[in-house]
């Protein structure tokens, strides 16, 4: 997100307190029992229809429009990203399980984090955790998925160099 690095993690906080524990469905009606409730009634996340519509629906990251388009840019993208998930790229595998988490008789809250794409082999591909503990402070199971992401100066660095460079890279030393 180049200079809006700084957002990842307030705009990863909205999608978490959307998706999150429901506290109480009396008094705190919200997180994954409202997003449940949605989905049953709007299909929010369907099959054909990509994550980052289905973020722009929720209006994820709405207070600071340039790092929200920035945000769905990279949304865009995850398609060109394989998953965890045999046979299904970034996208689609963060879609179907959202849809089959949803839709199940007892659905998780989602945990959305991100890895360092350079960490190892493999890395450059979105990773969905069916269950798991990532947030050691609540005593629940979540649906994980994580996103991966790279650096600004790693990714501008690891652009093709200008033909200047170039030009002066293929000079003999003398």
């Amino acid at each position: 997100m180049k200079e809006h690095d700084i957002h990842v993690g307030s705009l990863l906080d909205q999608l978490n307190v959307r998706f999150g524990p429901t506290p109480d469905k009396k008094t705190h009606f919200g997180g994954i029992d409202e997003m449940v409730a949605l989905q049953k009634e709007f299909k929010i996340f369907k099959k054909g229809r990509s994550f980052k519509t289905s973020v722009a629906v929720l209006n994820i990251g709405a207070s600071n429009a340039e790092a929200k388009n920035r945000l769905h840019d990279y949304f865009t993208n995850l398609s060109k990203h394989d998953s965890n998930v045999t046979g299904q790229n970034g996208d689609v595998a963060i879609v179907s399980a959202m849809v089959r988490n949803l839709a199940s008789k007892t659905p998780q809250p989602v945990f959305f984090t991100f890895h360092d794409m350079r960490a190892e082999k493999g890395n450059t591909r979105v990773l969905i955790t069916e269950k798991g503990r990532p947030v050691p402070y609540f005593d629940h199971d979540y649906l994980t998925i994580s996103f991966p992401t790279l650096p600004v100066k790693t990714a501008t660095s690891s652009a093709k160099p200008s033909a200047k460079k170039a030009k002066a890279a293929k000079k003999p030393a003398k």
